[in-house]
């Protein structure tokens, strides 16, 4: 075999290797993309029903809650589902001091999820119209 035909054999091997190691990398970011926009809007569709339910509180509302709810147990990460039941066991429907409280540390949890950074995060509550 002659050094030229073994450089080119080689050349070749390289680029098929580049080529698929660069597919599966943008594969796999376009994935994580995918998810992420897709936690993005169940997120915000979660808080939408959570906020209609604190100011409405009907059998609608009730429902799209328990919708957007459900549709969070399939994406969402175990942390923010463990902070959505603690909310939902301890705050809602309840008159206490620690609704704020487990709201913040939910929303906290939620924007952990979606890898936004937060130092001094304040302390939230759902504001009625």
């Amino acid at each position: 075999m002659t050094t030229g035909l073994f450089i080119s054999i080689l050349g070749a091997l390289s680029a098929i290797t580049v080529s698929i190691i660069g597919a599966w990398l943008a594969n796999k970011n376009s994935i994580i993309l995918q998810t992420r926009k897709l936690k993005e809007e169940h997120y915000v569709a979660y808080i939408e029903a959570l906020h209609n339910l604190a100011g409405e509180n009907n059998k609608e509302s009730t429902r799209k809650y328990v919708f957007a709810r459900d549709k969070l147990l399939l994406i969402a990460s175990e942390n923010v589902i463990k902070a959505m039941l603690e909310f939902e066991e301890e705050a809602v429907g309840k008159q206490n001091d620690k609704h704020d409280d487990y709201l913040t540390e939910l929303i906290k949890t939620i924007r952990k999820d979606l890898k936004l950074k937060d130092k001094h995060f304040p302390k939230i509550y759902l504001k009625k119209s």
